[in-house]
């Protein structure tokens, strides 16, 4: 049974985060004057591995939002054509996961801890908006494996990734109302996992690039 291996990898996701963010946030600083503070609440779905099925039409949008519902909050500051936002977005209950090698029907709970770069593509209330960003993943795969005791870290994986999609905001007065399509994408191995086995058990041999789709709406409130 081989044991987590080094986070090198995850630390230079991090670390090139950190200096987008910062180079974002002194873009903002000279339009200081028009840039206002944000909170919303989000609600929505994750697709997931239930994309394909959407496709070919055999799984409704309602039973893929009921297979996975998502909830989390944004904080962010918009100014002029460009905004600086931070989320935190879960499927508590879990989604189907699909990837390359991947069997269907695997559940995990999701985690997105992410901070994102906003572009505007009209000036005024009504905006359109193209959006990209990066952060802290963590899925909690629904997984057993005769004869193994797990812990409750065994089958998880936490690790960087990122984010790309776009979306539609209006302000109304100090209100904001907004609807977003994202793209999560997360590089899984075998390595990534607690245990080994785990990943055997899922039939992750090499890296496998999961996708989840979210679309969601939030209503927020400007300062």
């Amino acid at each position: 049974m081989r044991k987590r291996g080094c986070w090198e990898a995850s630390g230079r996701w991090l670390r090139a985060t950190t200096f987008i963010v910062m180079v974002c946030g002194l873009t903002l600083v000279p339009g200081r004057a028009l840039a206002q503070p944000e909170v919303s609440g989000v609600i929505g779905g994750l697709l997931g591995g239930d994309l394909n099925n959407l496709l070919e039409g055999t799984s409704s949008l309602k039973s893929t939002f009921d297979n996975g519902p998502l909830y989390g909050f944004r904080a962010g500051w918009m100014g002029g054509f460009i905004g600086l936002e931070g989320s935190f977005v879960m499927s508590p209950t879990g989604v189907s996961i699909s990837g390359n090698n991947l069997p269907a029907g695997v559940d995990a709970k999701v985690y997105y801890g992410e901070g994102n770069v906003l572009f505007f593509l009209l000036p005024g209330p009504v905006k359109p908006f193209l959006s990209v960003g990066a952060g802290w993943h963590s899925y909690d795969f629904d997984v057993s494996i005769a004869n193994v005791t797990l812990s409750d870290d065994d089958a998880k994986v936490q690790k960087a990734g990122w984010n790309f999609g776009g979306g539609l905001k209006i302000n109304i007065k100090g209100l904001t109302l907004r609807g977003d399509v994202r793209d999560h994408i997360t590089t899984v191995g075998a390595d990534d996992f607690g245990l080994a086995d785990v990943a055997d058990e899922l039939g992750i041999t090499g890296e496998q690039t999961l996708h989840n789709v979210e679309i969601s709406g939030s209503i927020g409130i400007r300062f």
